[in-house]
């Protein structure tokens, strides 16, 4: 049998071995590796074949030199797809079939189709959004658009982070323990005051504005505090006192 040689019928049969192998890598990565190492394994025992019969690891073949020159693409072929895709589970993809893909729960806007997204104008609930998206294990993207940020999640989530949008929104303030003040010189005066007479009480911001929320204990504690604020008042007037304040 002749030895094997590189000639031009071997090398058009190597190059048809070439496209097989991208084509395999692209449409079936896990089936390149696999073929990688199957054409490994061919080339040790072509190569032991050999040994056994010249005492030495050449010549070759015809045959025996197109199996191991054709195994060594494949082997190429999926020493490669395997180094990519380490390249891209380091990068944070996960492993479905086919290439690794992005986890759309770390990854940006890019990570899938995203079906809706929702800005709050406030950085607060913009935040709690998140926050409670996060809390009820939905996957979602952050994107800013035109000065804006947008969060986004894909279809199936819809009826969930629905659910998440309704539940801040329907989130009221306690009746009648709470109360907002345009002017910030009277909020923080309210704010004193409720310190002052030892009544437990946060600052909450609603649609972009700040709310006085007090403990129960403190009763209708705006209404008192707008009394000792008139009786202050008066009480200035009577010194003759400015009364500009009130």
């Amino acid at each position: 049998m002749p030895p094997f040689a590189l000639d031009r019928q071997t090398v058009t049969f190597l190059v048809l071995i070439a496209v097989v192998t991208v084509v395999v890598a692209v449409a079936a990565p896990f089936g390149s590796i696999a073929l990688g190492l199957l054409s490994l394994l061919a080339v040790g025992l072509v190569l032991i074949k050999a040994m056994f019969r010249t005492r030495r690891w050449w010549p070759l073949t015809a045959v025996e030199g197109t199996i191991a020159v054709s195994g060594l693409v494949f082997v190429i072929g999926g020493i490669a797809v395997t180094g990519v895709a380490m390249v891209r589970l380091g990068e944070g993809w996960h492993i479905m079939v086919g290439w690794p893909t992005v986890d759309p729960s770390r990854a940006g806007p890019r990570a899938g189709k995203v079906a809706r997204a929702v800005s709050y104008s406030d950085p607060q609930l913009q935040q709690q959004l998140k926050d409670a998206l996060r809390e009820a294990g939905i996957p979602f993207t952050v994107e800013t658009r035109d000065g804006k940020e947008y969060v986004g999640w894909a279809p199936e989530h819809n009826a969930a982070a629905d659910a998440v949008n309704e539940k801040m929104a329907d989130k009221p303030l306690p009746s009648g323990r709470n109360a907002h003040f345009p002017d910030p010189e009277d909020h923080k005066q309210f704010v004193d005051w409720l310190t002052k007479k030892g009544i437990r009480h946060e600052v909450v911001k609603m649609r972009g504005d700040d709310y006085v929320v007090w403990d129960e204990a403190g009763g209708n504690a705006a209404h008192e505090f707008m009394r000792s604020r008139s009786g202050d008042c008066k009480k200035k007037m009577a010194a003759g006192k400015s009364a500009a304040s009130c």
